[in-house]
């Protein structure tokens, strides 16, 4: 019983090491988490007082930003006990300089100083974001040394149960299944952590230390789905209020286009075309904004039958009337075959892959869209069987322009993220196109692949299985 009594003590030590370790990571994770939420929010607020100021000149909103800059000293110095190695970070320092410069500008009565202001704020914003990327990938960092420590103690316990005397094995294997299951299910939930699953719940059996554990794990993963499900509602109830004023604006445009107060020259009508080509493709970005919220909270499953053929001619029309003189050969099949799906997802698909594919080819380029139905065996397909024998369909859109690097492959589906190729017009993307569709293929149970190089353009490529 010796080696027994050894092998369990030894584990029992290293589980409960591990589950103090764990509780202190989610505890700082959690802690980290909120840091990095209140510098972004101290960050706009003192931009806000120091707009405000400088619009209503009231001394109070000098106070408020001494104010909120001292609380975001006091923020950056406890994320400085939280993470020594960002110690000497130059982003903290250059946060702290920059929020001072601000206080001190919106202050002074130099000219000069006050029109360097936008540039602070630029700044500001910049450096908040480099922050909030420096923190997450110590989170991830973090959390993916805590899943290393968990593999390491299950690899000891291993070996301690091999070194155990055969009489006693039995009994120790036991006990090994039980925690090895726990060890396991708490390192797939941190790993879960890691990539953003928030949606299952954690629940872990076996010795209590495990179980406190995993009711920590609970409670951080709740307190991210939270963080996660309040920026959707904010950006789903700004976006709506977005669309009032936007459409107020539109409605006035069209009001002056058909010269309702009066008569206008060709130029003032020049102007209107401007600002109504400008406005729509606003609405596009905010309507994208709400595509982006739709699809991370779910679409109800809706099969019908589906004409790309038609799809496509109304998502083509309506490019060009927002694109008027964008000169692009946009190719589809003559005879396209019916498919079978969800019409909402397919069309958010395949509106932002044509809507990428138009703004980042040059004047000239060929877009081309096909589809058609595949078997997939063995991990090859065969697109000679009859449609009604067939158990996929595929999607293919591709383009002629300046393609994505293969650094920037894996990225550019990430939200948000804005690659080094530059799309045409002037108004900036939002840069959540991609996401969009990588999203929508996920809850369509569809693989999507891309395959580019530099200067050789791009082609998106997804295949469905057929719903019957």
């Amino acid at each position: 019983m010796l080696p027994l009594i050894i092998a369990v003590t030894y584990a029992a030590l290293e589980m409960s090491s591990q589950a103090r370790a764990q509780q202190r990571l989610v505890m700082d994770q959690a802690q980290i988490s909120q840091l990095s939420i209140t510098v972004q929010e101290l960050n706009k607020e003192i931009e806000r007082s120091a707009r405000q100021y400088q619009l209503l000149q009231d001394q109070s909103l000098l106070e408020i930003l001494k104010i909120k800059q001292h609380q975001l000293s006091e923020s950056l110095s406890k994320i400085e006990r939280q993470l020594p190695e960002l110690k000497n970070s130059s982003t903290l320092t250059k946060i702290e300089q920059i929020t001072a410069d601000i206080n001190k500008a919106s202050r002074s009565d130099d000219p000069k100083q006050k029109r360097q202001l936008a540039t602070l704020y630029a700044d500001l914003k910049s450096a908040s974001n480099d922050l909030h990327n420096q923190l997450s990938k110590a989170v991830q960092s973090n959390l993916n040394n805590a899943e290393q420590a968990l593999n390491n103690v299950l690899w000891r316990m291993l070996i301690t149960g091999l070194l155990a005397l055969p009489a006693s094995l039995l009994l120790l294997g036991a006990s090994s299944i039980i925690v090895t299951r726990s060890i396991r299910r708490l390192s797939l939930a941190i790993n879960h952590l890691g990539e953003r699953s928030w949606d299952t719940p954690i629940d872990i059996d076996g010795p209590s230390d495990l179980i406190e554990l995993g009711h920590r794990l609970e409670w951080m993963r709740v307190q991210l789905l939270g963080a996660e499900q309040y920026k959707a509602q904010f950006t789903q109830h700004i976006t709506h209020e977005l669309k009032s004023p936007l459409a107020a604006i539109m409605d006035a445009q069209a009001l002056l286009a058909d010269q309702i107060p009066g008569q206008l020259n060709d130029k003032q009508m020049a102007v209107l075309t401007i600002l109504r080509n400008q406005a729509e493709n606003l609405q596009e970005l905010i309507q994208q904004l709400l595509n982006f919220n739709a699809v991370s909270q779910g679409i109800a499953a809706h099969k019908e039958q589906i004409d790309l053929s038609l799809m496509c001619k109304n998502l083509i029309a309506r490019y060009r009337s927002f694109l008027p003189d964008t000169a692009l050969n946009i190719k589809t099949p003559s005879n396209g075959q019916l498919v079978t799906g969800n019409a909402q997802l397919i069309e958010m698909i395949l509106s932002n892959l044509l809507s990428n594919a138009i703004h980042f080819c040059r004047t000239g380029g060929e877009i081309a869209i096909n589809w058609g139905h595949c078997n997939i065996k063995q991990h090859s397909h065969d697109v000679n069987a009859p449609p009604e024998d067939c158990s996929h369909w595929w999607l293919q859109v591709s383009d002629n322009g300046p393609g994505i690097d293969i650094d920037e492959q894996e990225a550019v589906f990430r939200p948000f993220y804005q690659g080094k190729n530059k799309r045409h017009g002037a108004l900036k993307g939002s840069g959540i196109g991609l996401a969009i569709v990588k999203a929508c293929a996920e809850q369509a149970q569809a693989t999507l692949t891309l395959k580019s190089q530099k200067d050789q353009g791009a082609e998106f490529t997804l295949c469905f299985p057929k719903q019957r």
